[in-house]
């Protein structure tokens, strides 16, 4: 294990650690945002001060030094990170590990894809990154190009083998890993060299603005990360407020497919949750007829489907093989439209049966996906949103370049 990797002894057994009124769902996991919201700023060393004298709680993060104790030096550590001259950062990651960094952070490994990649390249944080992913290159190639590291050191897959020799020769400062591997990462490398638990690839938008401005806090990027949330909250901000009041007559059924047949998910789990609230109700939420699966998947009955008769019908597929062309997109669409009994369901009578890709819906473009979601599912109401266009706007603005594939088909008119 990573001798950087500590756990917190001295302070959760001394003083009862409790989250504040203010607390984001997903607070930035930095030690020193002590009011536990997604930034630090002076209203943090408030809170310390708080804390100092009795009439604000301990937090999870208050002790912004980390080392046991909250005092005046805390408040000199956060005035350190608010001016960027600190010279450690220490982090609490996705995989609740806490991992303290030298700082300034000049050499990263992205040993997994999803885990920042898109938001290094959008905060111009490129030259930084030392070796990728050879999933990246490989299965995201257009974000590999977007960020200048098509050429970079490839420090192998983590679903077949990882080059640890590589990762090592290249000396980095830090090394990204999804929570689901970075244990076993950690254990292979040296001691010297910090893996951080950072995984942006979820369909979660307060999870993705929280994983942005961690980073910003890391590479001395906040103005820039801020300018990628806006962007992301300025769209969030349009759907709440547009379905928060629709009664649930207002609102269709709608049936996520993933890439299996037969198996959806709930609001509560990847692509569902990027449906969630986007002005349609999901047929599986509350049934209770069919067990969940390890990541949240139901398997349901082709019958019960046909039963339930969604209004609008949602599939999983590949932009690699399923929507390389128009042509190939309306093959695959009119196959699923086919199935026995299909063609008395709602949705596909009516024209509402939607191919999507798994990209739209995680990472900062989970924005997008879910203004798809929205639009599909409220046209009406939605009628001034183009998601392509806010596809496009992402693209061209934060990562410099054309999305070469599609999101969806068919587009929304």
């Amino acid at each position: 294990m990573n001798r950087m990797v500590f756990v917190l002894v001295v302070m959760l057994c001394m003083l009862p650690v409790i989250m504040p009124a203010v607390a984001d769902d997903y607070p930035m996991g930095i030690f020193g945002n002590a009011n536990m919201d997604d930034t630090i700023d002076e209203e943090d060393i408030v809170y310390v001060e708080g804390i100092i004298d009795g009439t604000n709680e301990v937090t999870e993060l208050a002790d912004a030094n980390y080392d046991g104790e909250i005092d005046e030096d805390d408040i000199a550590q956060i005035e350190l990170i608010i001016d960027g001259e600190e010279k450690e950062l220490t982090i609490l990651d996705d995989a609740e590990r806490i991992v303290t960094l030298e700082m300034p952070l000049d050499r990263a490994v992205l040993a997994r894809m999803g885990c920042g990649d898109e938001a290094l390249i959008a905060m111009g944080v490129t030259d930084k990154v030392v070796g990728v992913s050879s999933g990246l290159k490989d299965y995201r190639p257009y974000i590999a190009k977007a960020g200048g590291w098509m050429d970079l050191p490839s420090v192998g897959y983590v679903y077949t083998e990882l080059d640890y020799e590589k990762i090592i020769e290249l000396n980095p400062d830090i090394v990204f890993m999804s929570a689901q591997f970075v244990d076993e990462v950690d254990e292979k490398i040296p001691d010297t060299i910090p893996v951080i638990a950072l995984t942006l690839d979820v369909p979660e938008t307060q999870k993705v603005i929280s994983g942005l401005k961690t980073l910003g806090v890391m590479f001395g990027k906040e103005s820039e990360a801020d300018e990628v949330v806006n962007w992301i909250q300025k769209y969030d901000t349009i759907i709440e407020e547009r379905t928060k009041d629709l009664a649930p007559e207002e609102q269709p059924t709608f049936y996520i497919e993933t890439y299996d047949d037969w198996v959806t998910y709930g609001s509560d789990a990847w692509d569902g949750k990027a449906a969630a609230e986007c002005g349609g109700r999901n047929i599986i939420d509350g049934i209770g007829l069919f067990p969940p699966g390890e990541n949240g998947e139901y398997t349901v009955d082709p019958e019960w489907v046909l039963e339930q008769n969604p209004d609008v019908i949602f599939r999983r597929v590949r932009a690699q093989t399923d929507l390389v062309s128009e042509e190939t997109a309306k093959t695959r669409l009119a196959e699923l439209e086919a199935r026995p009994g299909w063609d008395e369901i709602s949705a596909v009578k009516n024209g509402r049966v939607y191919l999507y890709v798994a990209e739209m819906n995680f990472a900062i473009p989970n924005i997008i996906g879910r203004c798809y979601f929205a639009k599909f599912l409220q046209p009406e109401l939605f009628s001034d949103l183009n998601p392509r266009e806010i596809a496009d706007e992402y693209w061209n603005t934060f990562m410099g370049t054309e999305y070469p594939e599609m999101y969806v088909y068919p587009e929304p008119s």
